[in-house]
C-alpha cells in the first residue's frame, strides 16, 4: 500500500484521548476463562493511574507539572530577511512531512541552478571549502539555507543545500536540495531560540528526493536524516547504535551513524552525529503502511513509549494492568501508567482502539504467564482464552504476542549501557498485521537516545544490572519513575535469562569488536574531537572504559 501523506495537525485539545481501561476476566459458555477489551478506551485519567509528573493527563487544563525543565511552545520564528513561504505541513501524528512550501522550486536538481537560485557563488565556495577541509580529517557537511536563515523552529523546515566533502569520492555530494529543521525536545533546549543559537541544536533534514548519504545502511536511499549534537563526550548514541547492530546482527532496525564536522551558512556549528530517523520505511522500520483514509486496522504500527506524547494526536496510555511485578532483586512495584504514541500515520479511532488493545494483551499474556503460570491464548477478536494444555511453556505462550528474540537483544543494549531513560520515552516498538509481515508479533527496534547512560546517576559498571531492576526511590522522586516494566517483567523469568546468556555467549566476540573498533574511530579522529571542546577526547575515552569494564563485568555475570 502506498502511503499519502495528509496535511493538516489535528488540534491535541480536539482529540479523544484513549486509556488502558482494567481487563474483565470472565467465563465463557463453555467455562473457559476469558478476557473481553474494555467497553471504550476513551476513560477519564485518574491520580490512581499513577502519570508520571512529567507527562500531561488527559481530559484535563492543568499545566504538566515537572521536575526538568518546562517545556515551552516554541516562539515563532521573526527574521529580518526576506523570507518566503515554507510553513511546515505535517500528517496526522504531528510529524512534519516532505512538502514544504517556498517560492523556489526546490524539485530542480542541477547543482549550478540551485547555487543560482540561492545566490551563491561556486568559485567562492569552493576556495572556503578547500580551506576548512585542511582543517579535518571527519567528512564534512555544510546546508546552505535560503536567504542565511537560522535554523530555530521545530515546526518549520527552512529551504536548503546541503553538500558533503571531505570524504571518501563516492559520497561526496554536491549541492542538493532539502530542508532542514530542529528535532528533539530538551536535546533542543525545549525550543529556546537564545540557547539554539548559542550551543546549535539537533536537526533533521529531508532531502527534495531520496538520498543515500555517506554510505550509511548500505547506501540505502532515504529522504529523512538526522544530525544529533554529540555533547561532552561525543560517543554516547554511537557506541549505543554500534552496540546495538553487533547483538542484534542485523535482525531488527538500528541507526548506522557516521561523525561529521558541521557548517552552517559557512559558520561552524560543531562535531556531530549523522544517523537515521526512526520511522516507518523500506529500508529502516518496513511496516505496511496504508493508503489515507484508510481505517483496517490490517496494517503496521510504530509505537514509542513517549513521555513528550501530549501534542501527539494518535496516542493510549497503557496502565499494565495495574499489578505489581517483582524485579530480579526482589523489589515489588506497581509500573506506572505511560503514553504510547502512534508514530506512523493511521486515520481512525478504530485503529488506535485495535493497538491499544493489542498493547494490553501482549502485556498481560506474559504478564500472567511469569507471575501466576497461567498461559493464555489470543483470539482473534483480541480477548484472552485460559488455555493451559496448549502451550508447552512459558516462552511459547509468551511467543504469540512478543518477539522475544528482540526483546533479548533490546535488554542487552540498555543493560550494556546502563541508560536510565530506558523507560521514559525513547522506546519503540513494531508489529504489522498485513497479509505480508517482518513483525508479526510485537517487536523492539529503533534503540534511541542515550544521554542518560552509562556512568551517570553515579552508576559504577560493575554495579549489577540496572535495566532488570525498578528505579530507586531517590531517582523516582528526582527524575521520575523512568524504570521499563516489559524488560522488568522478561528478565525476571529464567527462561528469559538463559536466552540472554544464550546470545552473549553468541555475541560476546561481536561485542568486543564493537568496542575496539569505536575506540579506533575516537583514536583517528582525536584532533577532531577535541576541536570544538578540548575535553572531548578524553571524556569519550572515559565513557569507552566504563563500558569495557561493563562488558566484563556483565561477562563474568553471563559468560
Amino acid at each position: 500500500m502506498n502511503k499519502t501523506k495528509i496535511t493538516a495537525l489535528i488540534c491535541a485539545a480536539a482529540i479523544s484521548l484513549t486509556s488502558c481501561a482494567n481487563i474483565n476476566i470472565n467465563h465463557d459458555s463453555t467455562g473457559a476463562t476469558t478476557t473481553s477489551p474494555p467497553v471504550s478506551s476513551a476513560v477519564t485519567t485518574t491520580t490512581s493511574d499513577n502519570v508520571p509528573q512529567f507527562t500531561v493527563a488527559p481530559d484535563t487544563s492543568e499545566e504538566a507539572v515537572t521536575s526538568s525543565v518546562p517545556v515551552t511552545t516554541p516562539p515563532e520564528v521573526v527574521t529580518s530577511l526576506p523570507t518566503s513561504s515554507s510553513e511546515a505541513q505535517t500528517n496526522a501524528s504531528g510529524e512534519i512531512i516532505d512538502d514544504y512550501r517556498s517560492e523556489l522550486d526546490m524539485s530542480v536538481e542541477d547543482p549550478d541552478e540551485l547555487y543560482r537560485m540561492f545566490g551563491l557563488s561556486r568559485t567562492e565556495r569552493q576556495q572556503f571549502y578547500s580551506e576548512i577541509s585542511s582543517e579535518y580529517d571527519l567528512p564534512i557537511i555544510h546546508v546552505s539555507t535560503e536567504n542565511e536563515q537560522e535554523v530555530l523552529s521545530k515546526e518549520e523546515y527552512v529551504n536548503c543545500i546541503v553538500e558533503i566533502f571531505n570524504c571518501e569520492e563516492e559520497y561526496v555530494m554536491d549541492a542538493t536540495s532539502a530542508g532542514i529543521r530542529v528535532r528533539g525536545n530538551a536535546s533542543a533546549f525545549y525550543g529556546d531560540e537564545d540557547k539554539i543559537r548559542e550551543n546549535g541544536a539537533p536537526y533533521r533534514i529531508k532531502f527534495t528526493s531520496k538520498q543515500s548519504v555517506l554510505g550509511l545502511n548500505n547506501n540505502a536511499k532515504c529522504k529523512s536524516w538526522v544530525l544529533l549534537r554529540t555533547y561532552e563526550a561525543g560517543i554516547r548514541d554511537y557506541l549505543a547504535f554500534m552496540l546495538a547492530k553487533a547483538i542484534n546482527d542485523g535482525d531488527y532496525f538500528s541507526s548506522d551513524a557516521r561523525f561529521v564536522e558541521l557548517y552552517l551558512n559557512e559558520k561552524f556549528i560543531g562535531l556531530y552525529l549523522l544517523c537515521e530517523q526512526s520511522q516507518e520505511n523500506p529500508n529502516r522500520v518496513a511496516i505496511n503502511e496504508c493508503d489515507e483514509g484508510y481505517t483496517g486496522t490490517d496494517i503496521g504500527y510504530l509505537v514509542e513509549l513517549d513521555n513528550y506524547s501530549y501534542t501527539e494526536q494518535w496516542r493510549f496510555m497503557l496502565n499494565y494492568n495495574k499489578e505489581s511485578i517483582t524485579d530480579v532483586y526482589g523489589t515489588s512495584r506497581v509500573p506506572i501508567s505511560y503514553y504510547y504514541t502512534v508514530k506512523n500515520d493511521i486515520y481512525s479511532d478504530e485503529q488506535l482502539k485495535f493497538i491499544e488493545r493489542y498493547f494490553e494483551v501482549a502485556y498481560e499474556i506474559p504478564m500472567r504467564a511469569i507471575k501466576y503460570g497461567e498461559f493464555y491464548r489470543l483470539n482473534d477478536d483480541m480477548t484472552l482464552t485460559l488455555a493451559q494444555d496448549e502451550f508447552a511453556n512459558a516462552y511459547e505462550c509468551v511467543s504469540q504476542v512478543l518477539n522475544v528474540d528482540s526483546f533479548v537483544d533490546m535488554y542487552m543494549v540498555h543493560e550494556i549501557t546502563n541508560n536510565q531513560d530506558v523507560g521514559g520515552g525513547s522506546f519503540y516498538f513494531a508489529v504489522d498485521f498485513g497479509d505480508i509481515s517482518l513483525y508479526k508479533t510485537l517487536t523492539c527496534v529503533c534503540p534511541w537516545d542515550f544521554d542518560w547512560a552509562y556512568a551517570d546517576y553515579y552508576s559504577s559498571s560493575d554495579g549489577g544490572l540496572y535495566v532488570a531492576k525498578f528505579k530507586d526511590s531517590n531517582f523516582v522522586e528526582n527524575y521520575g519513575d523512568r524504570s521499563n516494566p516489559w524488560l522488568i517483567l522478561l528478565y525476571s523469568a529464567d527462561w528469559f535469562q538463559e536466552l540472554v546468556r544464550e546470545k552473549w555467549a553468541e555475541r560476546y566476540p561481536y561485542i568486543l569488536q564493537c568496542l575496539s573498533d569505536v575506540e579506533n574511530v575516537v583514536e583517528t579522529y582525536k584532533d577532531d574531537f577535541n576541536k570544538s571542546e578540548s575535553s572531548r577526547y578524553s571524556r569519550a575515552n572515559g565513557i569507552l572504559d566504563w563500558a569495557s569494564s561493563r562488558v566484563e563485568y556483565l561477562n563474568e555475570l553471563w559468560g
